[in-house]
């Protein structure tokens, strides 16, 4: 069934037609899953409509609590074009705000972090509280009160949620808890005590990198390249020994896999995955845990790294259908939840370059594939291939797509065939 638009006020698109009518064929099992349509990776037209569909109407990951410890401490940050403070009031909670003066919208901070008491806006130096309250403005007076100000001006708040020390936003004031849909990370996070552990925050790119941010991710989850793409660097971790967490249905906001390692205590060195680790390793994990790598994903914006020697962790920021600023997660330094001890060693700063080294092989490989993969999107011949059984995490990661891009489909009133009425 074609996709159409039951109101002319808001017309729909070619592009985003184009993915709305080839979703049936990519919201499937692995067995019988399809590509996403190319429009999907880079058409202008659908990264606006996926923007509103998912990361406005998802948790999104913006960092941990040891960032911002002290009354006054802040985040500012941008996410799918909304400048955004996440603030610790003097109560002691976290807040997060529109970074907009509600005069004509200058942003209050920008891309920073720092400890303040309050923010004036730097244009015309209306001022808030840690709270978003409106404070004050000079020359106001004589259009409008104080009280009328404080009632009209404070700055919109993010609703807000805390999990295992990670700082979550949701744009959705009506947005359901986000801990029940995270239940099948649990057992992963077994054994890292994060509220001991120290965070070292993830470096954002400067620049972006040049293709769509789903392709970064899907690269990421998938162990089918490894052997190919890794070779050598990658063979310790061998993706034929790779076990899947199945998909829960639309309440599952996780896709997380792993695979084993050739011996006790490996992680990421300077050689690629391999033993023994580069740090100590972290006390009261099982053997289990001991003997993998898992690699898990909160879409649309974390991805984290269940090491025997760390938690890694990391952040996606869109900034248009090809390209994005990523931090952490191995992409780039940072992102690291390690033991007190660990980063207590006199030669930490020489261990993480070790560890960053072996990440740099790994990111030139991807690097190469990720932009081969960006430009065959514009291709007339661009494929909607099937999956091999070792890429169950993309399926898994277009039904979860899936069920966003239909829930914005209706709000917007463009009739679509779900999967079950397209099997009738």
């Amino acid at each position: 069934m074609s996709a159409t638009s039951k109101h002319p006020a808001q017309p729909l698109h070619p592009d985003v037609a184009a993915v709305l009518d080839g979703l049936d064929a990519s919201d499937r099992p692995v067995e019988s899953a399809r590509v996403l349509p190319p429009q999907a990776y880079m058409s202008a037209a659908f990264h606006e409509f996926e923007m509103a569909a998912v990361y406005m109407r998802s948790w999104l990951s913006v960092g941990r609590v040891q960032q911002i410890p002290d009354p006054g401490d802040y985040l500012a940050l941008t996410l799918a074009d909304e400048p955004i403070l996440v603030v610790r009031g003097d109560d002691g909670e976290i807040r997060a705000l529109s970074a907009l003066c509600r005069h004509r919208g200058h942003t209050l901070k920008e891309e920073c972090q720092g400890n303040t008491r309050t923010f004036t806006c730097p244009y015309h130096r209306w001022t808030y509280g840690l709270g978003g309250e409106f404070i004050g403005a000079p020359h106001m007076g004589q259009t409008a009160s104080l009280d009328t100000l404080k009632r009209e001006a404070a700055l919109p708040q993010l609703k807000v949620e805390l999990w295992h020390g990670f700082i979550f936003v949701h744009f959705d004031p009506a947005a359901r808890p986000l801990a029940p849909t995270l239940a099948k990370l649990e057992p992963y996070m077994a054994g890292y005590d994060l509220d001991n552990m120290v965070t070292i925050a993830p470096e954002v790119t400067a620049e972006p990198v040049p293709w769509n941010w789903k392709m970064l991710l899907e690269n990421y989850i998938e162990p089918y390249h490894t052997q190919f793409v890794h070779p050598i660097i990658h063979d310790f971790a061998p993706s034929t020994g790779v076990e899947f967490d199945p998909w829960r249905g639309p309440d599952d906001n996780v896709i997380v896999r792993y695979v084993p390692f050739l011996e006790r205590d490996g992680s990421l060195t300077e050689n690629g995955w391999a033993a023994p680790a580069l740090f100590p390793i972290i006390e009261g994990l099982s053997e289990k845990q001991r003997n993998r790598v898992g690699f898990g994903m909160v879409p649309p914006n974390m991805n984290i790294i269940f090491m025997p020697d760390m938690l890694c962790y990391g952040l996606v920021f869109p900034q248009g259908p090809t390209s994005l600023k990523v931090g952490g997660g191995l992409f780039t330094a940072g992102g690291w939840c390690m033991p007190k001890s660990t980063v207590a060693l006199p030669d930490f700063h020489e261990r993480t370059k070790r560890m960053m080294e072996g990440s740099r092989q790994l990111g030139e490989q991807d690097t190469t594939v990720n932009l081969a993969m960006q430009r065959a999107k514009f291709s007339r011949f661009a494929p909607r291939g099937r999956f091999s059984y070792l890429e169950e995490t993309l399926s898994d990661f277009n039904r979860w797509l899936a069920v966003r891009y239909r829930a914005e489909a209706e709000r917007r009133g463009y009739a679509m065939a779900s999967v079950a009425e397209a099997a009738e």
